[in-house]
């Protein structure tokens, strides 16, 4: 099964799992309000906001929380999980869009046609192949204009035997068993506990966002239990060569 499939047929219980994980929306929002500090009014409709990797619109809905003024446009890989998103309601101007991060260059979609005022992008590099994660970054820096603000939510434990230990005890004592009781996917979160604790440092993180033409990356911990498990990057678009 796909991964994208996985999370579709996972998708209806998603929101009640994360739901019950003490921190995991206040840590959104304070992501969102790190994106909402950098970004510029855009046009007179409000900044455009692009939320890669949107889910069920939990960050969607963070990002209109933080950012009441902006037009939105949540995009998701999966089809089941996108669908519960759309099916939400939302304030005027925000849009949902059924793509890949990998593709968002070469995409036909007419949303994804003007440059965005910021992008946020909430447990996504997990998710792709490690060898294409500065790929992913440089495709999504070559659809912004220089200066336009990125935040990153993602976890990362490997910094961190104490994080390690954390991020496995709550998997397996708490988030695969529910997942079972609940009818999810139990192979799905067993998946996001092995992808937590191979993902990417977060020193390579702010190196593959140098090397992809991301300029003054910075990475801040989340609290609370989330402490040295999860961690948002700030960072803005540089220069290209062909702009400097």
């Amino acid at each position: 099964m796909k991964l994208s499939d996985s999370f579709t047929s996972s998708a209806r219980r998603y929101d009640v799992m994360t739901g019950l994980n003490p921190g995991y929306r206040r840590e959104l929002r304070r992501a969102a309000r790190a994106l909402s500090a950098q970004v510029q009014s855009g046009s007179d409709d409000g900044p455009l906001i692009w939320d890669l990797g949107c889910g069920t619109g939990l960050s969607t809905a963070a990002l209109q929380e933080q950012i009441p003024q902006a037009r939105l446009l949540g995009v998701d890989a999966s089809e089941g999980m996108l669908g519960l998103a759309q099916a939400k309601t939302w304030r005027p101007g925000t849009r949902f869009v059924l793509e890949r991060a990998e593709n968002l260059e070469h995409s036909l979609h007419e949303e994804l046609g003007a440059a965005p005022d910021g992008v946020f992008a909430a447990y996504l590099l997990r998710n792709v192949d490690e060898q294409d994660r500065t790929a992913v970054l440089a495709t999504i820096r070559r659809r912004m204009a220089p200066g336009t603000p990125l935040v990153l939510h993602d976890y990362s434990v490997v910094e961190s035997r104490g994080a390690q230990l954390t991020w496995t005890l709550v998997c397996f004592g708490v988030i695969i068993p529910l997942s079972v009781v609940m009818r999810a996917e139990p192979s799905l979160f067993t998946y996001l506990w092995r992808s937590v604790m191979n993902n990417d440092s977060t020193r390579t993180v702010l190196q593959r966002l140098r090397d992809a033409g991301f300029e003054g990356g910075r990475v801040f911990t989340a609290r609370g239990w989330h402490r040295k498990i999860l961690h948002t990057y700030t960072a803005v678009a540089g220069a290209s060569r062909g702009e400097q």
